[in-house]
């Protein structure tokens, strides 16, 4: 039964973005025997089929001696670019992903040089992101639980949704930032991840205005 409403879910939002009933890179039994062997939903395959023709693979939780991953399984990981034509459809498939306890997200940032890198891990919680690519601040002696806890006390000041991480990077996508309290966010941000300010927007106020912009929020620790 599960198995049936995740694929009506997932079919919905194909047909709500446009995307026809007919996979436009359809799904193989490699795709399928992957999935079997992770326990993921068929569903989850077809649905990126509907964009994703390169390979999709396995992807292994980050080794980390001091982080704690064996309560994680493996997600998938492919290739993608989102442009202005797939965006709209890109986050509607992350939100419907997610109601479905899988989480969508950013793998690798390769800033043009070569394609992107997207996962899909099966988890409801969005911090296992974090966990799961074992993401340190190594330059600043930060640890991995070190920017989770500090994460998940942002979250209660200003909400978001994590939508990507990799070994030294976060970014979120802010959901309710305001003018009044940008700016103390941004100064509070910046004492945590010194390189916004050292290698990005120079001063606290222009990160407050980046953030209201692009209601995004990209950390780094070069």
């Amino acid at each position: 039964m599960s198995r049936i409403l995740l694929s009506l879910s997932l079919a919905t939002v194909l047909c709500s973005c446009g995307v026809s009933g007919k996979q436009k890179f359809p799904s193989s039994a490699k795709d399928y025997a992957l999935a079997d062997a992770m326990h993921y939903d068929h569903a989850i395959i077809d649905a990126l089929r509907e964009t994703v023709p390169g390979n999709i693979n396995r992807l292994k939780a980050t080794t980390d001696e001091a982080i704690d991953n064996t309560k994680l399984g493996d997600a998938l990981q492919f290739e993608y670019e989102v442009n202005p034509e797939n965006a709209a459809y890109y986050e509607q498939l992350r939100s419907s992903l997610k109601k479905q306890g899988y989480l969508l997200f950013k793998s690798e940032e390769n800033f043009g040089t070569t394609p992107d890198k997207f996962a899909v891990l099966k988890s409801k919680d969005q911090f296992d992101i974090v966990k799961f690519r074992a993401t340190t601040g190594a330059n600043y002696n930060i640890s991995n639980d070190s920017i989770r806890l500090k994460l998940h006390e942002w979250y209660t000041e200003q909400p978001f949704e994590i939508t990507g991480a990799d070994a030294d990077w976060v970014e979120v996508h802010l959901l309710k930032i305001t003018h009044p309290t940008a700016q103390s966010f941004a100064k509070e941000v910046s004492a945590f991840c010194p390189d916004l300010i050292e290698q990005g927007a120079e001063t606290v106020e222009n990160l407050a205005a980046e953030m209201m912009q692009t209601k995004r929020l990209f950390l780094w620790w070069d």
